[in-house]
C-alpha cells in the first residue's frame, strides 16, 4: 500500500511527456518499451531510426530527453551511435537495451559513453534509470553553463582595460590582471604576496589612507582619486574603487580594487581649462576693442562737433575782452571764460587722441629731455600742490622714435595724475634707464609718486575709458586710456604697480630709434 502510493507520487512528479529516440531495427521492441513507459506514467513522443543517416537527421531536427539503443543491428550498432552523437556534440542520456549484450560488450559501451544498459527481458528499472540520467544530464548542463560563465568572466577580467587587483583582508596581493601590469610596470610575480603600498607616491597623507581602511573594513565601498608611483618612478593619477568581499557569515575576506589611469584625462582637463581661460581673455580683449572702437567713433564725432563752437566762443570772448580794457572786473570775467574754453579745447584734444583721429609726426626724441620740458611746463601746478620733483636719468639711455606732441601729452597726463595722487604734497621721481622691448633696445621711463595709491579692486579698471577714481568733475577718465593708446601705438608697453598708502609706480617702455634722427608723418 505504501509502496504503491510512493510510486504514484513519483509518477506524479515526473514530466508528463517523454521524448524518446529509439535506435532499433525491430518495431515490436519499440512498442514493448513504449507500453512499459506509458504504464510508468509517461506520455511518450518517439521516433525510430536504424541507420547513421536517419539518426543524424533526428538529432539535428529534434529535441530528445533520452536515447534508447539496441546494442547490435544489421546495419548499425550502439558504439557507432555513440560516436555519431559525440561528433555532432549532443549530450543526451544514452541507454542501451539489448537481448544479447554480454558483460565485456557492456563495459566497452559504457567506456564509449553509454550511461546505462538493460536487458530487454528485464525493464523494471528502465523508468528510474531514465529519471536518474535525465537529472544527471541537467546537472551536466548546469555545470557547463557555470563553467562557461566563469570562463567568460575570467576572460573579461583578464581583458579589462582597467587595472584590477585582489587582496586578502590584510592587503596581501593575491591576483592582478594584465592591465595592472601595464599601468604600474610591475609583473604578476613581482607583486604576488606584496602589499599595494609599494605603489605609494607620498602625495597622500596618513589621514587619506586611514579613511580608506576605515571605510572598507566597515564593509563599504571606497572611491577616490589617488596619485601613485609606477615602477619606473613616474607618477600617475588613478580613479580607484575598492570593494570589500564577505563570506556567507558576513566576515570580510578579500578586497577588489579597480583602477582607471586618468593621468592623460587630468592633463587634458587642465589643458582645456587653460584654453578656456585663454579664450575668455581673448573674448574680453575683443569686447574691449569693440567697446573702444565704438567709444572712439563717438568721441571723434563729439570732438569735431565741439571744435567750431569753441573756436567761435574763444574768438568772441577775446574781442569782448579787448573792448572791456577799461573795466578790470569785467575783463577778468572774460578771461575766466577764455580759461574754461581752453580747458574744453584740451578735453576735445583728448577726445581726438582717444579716437585716433589726430595727426602724428614721428621724430627721434631724448626721453629725459622731453620729461624735463613737461615738468617745467606744469611747474606751477606742481608747486601749488607741494610736490617735489626728483630726477634720475640714465647715462646711456637710447633716444626713441615718437610723436613729440603725443609723447608730451603722455608725460603731462602721468605727471598730473601723480600730483593729484598727493593732495597733501609729496615726492615725484622721474627715472630713465636702458631696457629691452621684445628683442630690441628701448628706453624705460618711470614715474614714481609717494601718494595715496590705488585700491586693488580698481587696478584692473584703471585702463577702462571714462573710468576715474577722482572726485566728480575732476577728471574725464580718458587720461590713462589715452596713455596706453599712445604707448601701444609706439610699439611699447605700460604697466602700473600700486599699494594703498605707499604710492604708485608707472613704467613705460618704448623702442629705441633705429637709425638716428628721422621724421615722417602718418595717420
Amino acid at each position: 500500500m505504501v509502496d504503491t502510493q510512493r510510486g504514484a507520487t513519483d509518477r506524479d512528479m515526473r514530466p508528463s511527456t517523454l521524448r524518446v529516440l529509439h535506435i532499433e531495427d525491430q518495431e515490436r521492441d519499440v512498442v514493448l518499451i513504449t507500453r512499459h513507459l506509458s504504464r510508468a506514467g509517461y506520455e511518450i513522443v518517439s521516433d525510430r531510426v536504424d541507420t547513421p543517416a536517419t539518426m543524424r537527421t533526428a538529432l539535428e531536427t529534434g529535441e530528445w530527453d533520452v536515447i534508447l539503443c539496441d546494442y547490435s543491428m544489421p546495419h548499425f550498432n550502439a558504439l557507432q551511435a555513440l560516436a555519431l552523437m559525440k561528433e555532432i556534440k549532443r549530450d543526451i542520456p544514452f541507454i542501451i537495451i539489448s537481448g544479447t549484450i554480454g558483460e565485456t560488450a557492456a563495459v566497452e559501451a559504457m567506456r564509449a559513453g553509454a550511461h546505462d544498459y538493460l536487458m530487454k527481458d528485464s525493464l523494471a528499472r528502465l523508468a528510474p534509470a531514465i529519471e536518474r540520467e535525465r537529472n544527471e544530464a541537467e546537472n551536466r548542463r548546469a555545470r557547463r553553463q557555470a563553467e562557461e560563465q566563469l570562463r567568460l568572466q575570467s576572460a573579461a577580467v583578464q581583458a579589462a582595460a582597467n587595472a584590477i587587483v585582489i587582496t586578502n583582508r590584510d592587503g596581501k596581493i593575491l591576483w592582478v590582471n594584465p592591465a595592472f601590469s601595464q599601468t604600474t610596470g610591475y609583473s604578476f610575480n613581482e607583486v604576488l604576496g606584496k602589499n599595494p603600498r609599494l605603489l605609494k607616491s607620498g602625495k597622500q597623507d596618513r589621514a587619506f589612507y586611514q579613511n580608506m581602511w576605515e571605510t572598507i573594513l566597515a564593509g563599504e565601498v571606497w572611491h577616490n582619486t589617488v596619485i601613485n608611483r609606477r615602477k619606473d618612478g613616474t607618477l600617475n593619477r588613478e580613479d580607484l574603487t575598492i570593494t570589500p568581499i564577505s563570506d556567507d557569515a558576513g566576515a570580510i575576506t578579500h578586497f577588489i580594487g579597480i583602477k582607471q589611469d586618468i593621468t592623460q584625462l587630468a592633463q587634458a582637463l587642465s589643458d582645456l581649462q587653460t584654453k578656456s581661460e585663454e579664450l575668455s581673455a581673448m573674448t574680453q580683449q575683443l569686447w574691449q576693442a569693440s567697446k573702444l572702437a565704438t567709444m572712439g567713433e563717438l568721441a571723434a564725432s563729439v570732438a569735431h562737433e565741439l571744435n567750431n563752437p569753441l573756436a567761435t566762443i574763444a574768438l568772441r570772448t577775446e574781442l569782448l575782452a579787448d573792448q572791456l580794457s577799461g573795466n578790470a572786473g569785467q575783463r577778468d570775467s572774460a578771461q575766466i571764460i577764455l580759461n574754461e574754453v581752453e580747458r574744453m579745447a584740451s578735453l576735445v584734444d583728448n577726445l581726438l587722441q582717444f579716437s585716433r583721429r589726430s595727426h602724428r609726426q614721428i621724430s627721434t626724441i631724448d626721453a629725459a629731455e622731453e620729461i624735463s620740458n613737461s615738468v617745467n611746463f606744469i611747474a606751477y601746478y606742481l608747486r601749488n600742490r607741494n610736490v617735489l620733483v626728483q630726477s634720475d636719468y640714465g647715462a646711456d639711455v637710447p633716444p626713441i622714435q615718437a610723436d613729440r606732441q603725443q609723447l608730451r601729452q603722455l608725460f603731462l597726463n602721468l605727471l598730473t595724475n601723480a600730483a593729484d595722487a598727493m593732495p597733501d604734497g609729496g615726492t615725484l621721481t622721474t627715472r630713465t634707464a636702458e631696457t629691452k622691448v621684445g628683442e630690441a633696445k628701448g628706453a624705460l621711463i618711470e614715474f614714481i609718486d609717494s601718494g595715496i595709491g590705488i585700491l586693488p579692486e580698481n587696478l584692473d579698471r584703471i585702463w577702462d575709458s571714462f573710468f576715474t577714481t577722482k572726485a566728480e568733475g575732476k577728471g574725464t577718465g580718458l587720461g590713462l586710456a589715452i596713455c596706453r593708446r599712445i604707448v601701444e601705438e609706439h610699439g611699447g608697453m605700460i604697466e602700473i604697480e600700486s599699494e594703498v598708502g605707499h604710492g604708485t609706480t608707472v613704467r613705460v617702455s618704448i623702442p629705441a630709434a633705429a637709425n638716428g634722427n628721422s621724421t615722417h608723418d602718418y595717420e
